[in-house]
This record gives C-alpha cells, structure tokens and sequence, in this order.
C-alpha cells in the first residue's frame, strides 16, 4: 500500500542493503552527491525521499546509523525536503558552509578507517566543489562506489512495482485527456497544458510532454502557437515522474483520419518490435539481445533500418535513468525485477519511425508491461 509509512519501512530495508554493501567495501562513510534536475535526485532520494527542486545537495549515510544527514543548499529547500523526508527531520540541513558540514560528517563515521565511499562523484559534482571535497578530505580515500549503489537500486522493491504501476495508470487516463482536448484548430500548447494539469493533480512535480508530427520519432514541444491539423498524426510522449518519484515515459500516436497504409505498416512494425524485444528482455540476456531483436523484426518487414535515434532502453527508477543503457553499455546482463523503460529506437531511412514507449519489468520469462497502456491504447482516432 502506498503510502508514507510504508516509504518508511521500505527504506528503511534500503539503507540496510546499502550499508551491507559499505561494510562488504569496507567503507567508513558514504557521502551521496545531488543536484535539482530531474537526472540526478534519485540517488538522494532513494534512502532519503528527499524531492531536490534546486542547487546541490548530499546525504551522508554511516555503517550503523539508520537515519541519513541530508546537507541542502537552502534553508527554504531544507524546510520542503523536512515535508516529505523518511530520514529524522533535524537531519535536514541548510549549513552556511555546504562542504564543511558534509565532509566533517562523514569523517565523523569513518574515524579510523579512513574510507569515505563517493556516490555520483564523477558524475554530478561541479569541477569546483571537487576540489574543495577532496582539500577538505585530505588524508581520507575516496572511493567511487556509484555502479554498486545503483546496482542496488536497480533492483525494485515491492513499494517501488506499486509506485511504478500507479504512474502507469496516470499517464494511461492522461491520454484520454488529449484525446478529450484535441480538435483541429486547437493549440498544441493548450491540450500539453491539460494532460499536464491531469497528471500534476496526482502530485507528479517533474516531467514534460512533447510531440512528433512528422512521421520521426523526434518529439519535441511544438512552437506556442502552432494548432493542430485534420492531417496531423502525432506521435505524443508523457515523461513524469510518479507521486512517489518514479520516471515513466509513455507514447500514443493521434491522428484525425485513419493512417494512410504506409503509416499504418511502419506502426505495426514498431508494436511488433516492441513485442519482440520485450520477449528478448529476459533474466540473464544482454542489452544488445533487446537491440538486435528490434532491429530485426523491423528488416524482416522489409523496412530499411538505417540505425538508431535513441537508446532502445534503459533502465529507470526514481532517475529518468538509473543505470546502464542499450546504448552505453549493450552487454549488460538483465536482472529479475529491474525495470525498463522501454522504446525501440531503430530508425528508418529519411529519419522515419515511430517512438513507443513504456515501462517494463524484467523477468526470467521476458519483459512485463507495468502499466494498462495495452497495444490498443498505443493508438487512437481522434474525432475530426
């Protein structure tokens, strides 16, 4: 059941398993690094719930303390992240000197074994404050542990499957939104803006929408004023985050006529690539097994596959994307339970293809949807 006692115990049993992996290490600390964009929270706010909107901000985690410190840029950020937090509330923090207070922190916990593990390190922190980290570190190693941090969070608990599956149904209703809002003449803004105000009513904070309507699967926001057309077939994306934080990105293409044959053929290939793939996307295969089952089911229609536009997957979570893709690393093995957001990103000569994405959940029979956004649902007729 979701809801904030529940986060509670489940993180809770997530910090237990982080800090597992600290002793396995042998580190003292673990300093987590942060910054307010929509990339580069989850990390925080995996053991912390903390919702970062601006600056930077780190959590400190000990060997044997259950309760994180969180260090943030602001005292107005301290007092939003104190709302919503699972750690003690008077381990939020606003310092005037940022750096000093986290790495004296951390210190704290290591004491004699001098280990302090870095989380984003490489990834999030500013060149500047890397160097003050390590000045005020000196003396210390730093040992970067991000691969073992995500592999962990990777791995979704049952809290996280339901908090996944609640967005799913949001942004599935949110489509039927657009569909009420769209006639010719109306302004793309005004329908994004709808479907938005839909989903930000469930308490999503992050996201966007956007759209392609010409047969690429490049969606983008249209121009402000630009209005929708009898001959428009869009190819319209959501990508939120959930009440609880989790990232989803879902598509369907809208169009007020029927698709002409071509369109049609190319879409149905794309649903059968995802089909495929998802089939492919089983314990113990690899990234490029997903990739290679996309690919060839596109070829096997007779469509001249030119290459990709976009990873064909990664995986995703409480960031946009929390770990390894088909792109940066295609020999990934798949794990039970990690979960996908999923978009076959084969294109088509002359930048043609559709995107058509969701989220799914790796198991050893093949990838599971996570949402009710069947294959019906990928398309729908809009009333001219």
């Amino acid at each position: 059941m979701l809801t904030h006692d529940s986060l509670k115990r489940d993180v809770a049993r997530r910090v237990e398993r982080i800090q597992a992996m600290m002793k396995e290490k042998d580190l003292g600390a673990l300093i987590i690094v942060g910054q307010a964009q929509p990339g580069g929270i989850g990390a925080i706010r995996y053991i912390t719930h903390a919702h970062i909107w601006g600056g930077a901000a780190y959590a400190v985690l000990g060997t044997d303390d259950p309760h994180p410190w969180l260090q943030v840029w602001s005292s107005y950020q301290s007092m939003w992240s104190r709302n919503e937090t699972t750690t003690l509330p008077d381990r939020v923090e606003s310092p005037d000197n940022i750096v000093a207070r986290t790495t004296n922190l951390a210190k704290d916990y290591a004491g004699a074994n001098k280990r302090i593990g870095m989380v984003n390190m490489n990834k999030l922190m500013p060149v500047g404050e890397h160097a003050k980290f390590v000045k005020a570190l000196e003396g210390y190693e730093l040992v970067e542990v991000s691969a073992a941090y995500d592999a962990i969070r990777q791995i979704k608990t049952p809290f996280e499957l339901e908090a996944i599956q609640q967005n799913g149904a949001i942004l599935d209703a949110a489509m039927d939104v657009y569909r009420e809002y769209a006639r010719v003449g109306a302004r793309y803004w005004d329908v994004c803006a709808a479907v938005e105000g839909y989903i930000k009513a469930f308490g999503g904070f992050w996201g966007r929408t956007k759209v392609s309507t010409d047969l690429s699967p490049y969606t983008v926001p249209t121009h402000k004023d630009r209005r929708m057309a009898e001959d428009d077939i869009m190819n319209f994306e959501i990508v939120y985050e959930s009440p609880w934080g989790y990232w989803l990105e879902m598509t369907t293409v809208f169009s007020f006529k029927p698709l002409p044959k071509d369109v049609q053929a190319m879409y149905d290939g794309y649903l059968l690539a995802v089909e495929n793939s998802a089939a492919a996307a089983k314990t113990g295969n690899t990234f490029r097994m997903i990739s290679d089952a996309n690919d060839k089911t596109l070829r096997d229609l007779g469509f001249p596959v030119v290459g990709k536009h976009t990873p064909d997957c990664h995986s995703t979570g409480l960031d946009g994307s929390d770990g390894p893709s088909t792109a940066s690393n295609p020999d990934f093995v798949l794990k039970s339970n990690m979960v996908l957001s999923f978009h076959p990103g084969t294109i088509l000569e002359n930048d043609r293809g559709f995107l058509i994405s969701d989220n799914f959940l790796v198991t050893p029979e093949g990838a599971v949807r996570l949402s009710p956004h069947s294959a019906s649902r990928y398309y729908m007729r809009l009333e001219a």
